[in-house]
């Protein structure tokens, strides 16, 4: 029986903009990839985390959360989120957020309803935009797994946003968080 949709987390870029390893950059007085996952798991059941190759040291500071180690990250973002498209399958979760690490602002209402959108109305894609502008987390139906599982290099999902772009739901929402990233320190 599949389970209910989760949140794949991004943490395994390599911060090139903001100049050292910007998930520890402190927001609310911890690390900024705790405070993204303390805000999904506060709607997500399930959490899976994505990161770098051999990063022992991030694995050690999620505790009990689940993560997978992305082995060809630094070839770009399509690249981890193909492993996590890969975990979410493995996982059977129908329905999986992208969700990325240095976008800890979005609200955790916002969360609830892109997560009820999805889950009653089950579209293939479902994407939050605010003032006209697309944000994230995007969430994908298990449909669209094994697209996700062939991703490369460094667009994300935007292929397969474009190829099933009249299959993806966008929703309006009040929320900036959802295009708010922290890329450099100021």
């Amino acid at each position: 029986m599949p389970a209910d949709g989760g949140a794949l987390i991004l943490a395994a870029g390599q911060s090139k903009r903001y100049g050292g390893d910007k998930r520890y950059h402190p927001i609310d007085g911890q690390p900024m990839l705790l405070a993204t996952i303390n805000r999904y798991t506060e709607v997500f059941g399930q959490i899976i985390v994505v990161l770098r190759a051999q990063d022992h040291a991030t694995a050690d500071l999620l505790a009990d959360i689940p993560f997978v180690h992305a082995e060809y990250a630094d070839l770009g973002m399509g690249h981890s989120l193909a492993c996590g498209a890969g975990a979410a399958l493995t996982a059977q979760w129908r329905h999986a957020f992208v969700a990325l690490a240095d976008m800890p602002f979005v609200r955790a209402a916002t969360l609830r309803l892109l997560n009820q959108t999805m889950t009653t109305e089950r579209p293939a894609i479902l994407q939050p935009v605010f003032n006209n502008t697309p944000g994230h987390p995007v969430g994908f139906s298990n449909r669209l797994f094994t697209r996700l599982q062939r991703l490369q290099g460094d667009e994300g999902a935007r292929s397969v946003l474009a190829e099933c772009a009249d299959d993806c739901v966008r929703l309006n929402v009040e929320d900036p968080g959802v295009l708010t990233d922290v890329d450099t320190p100021s």
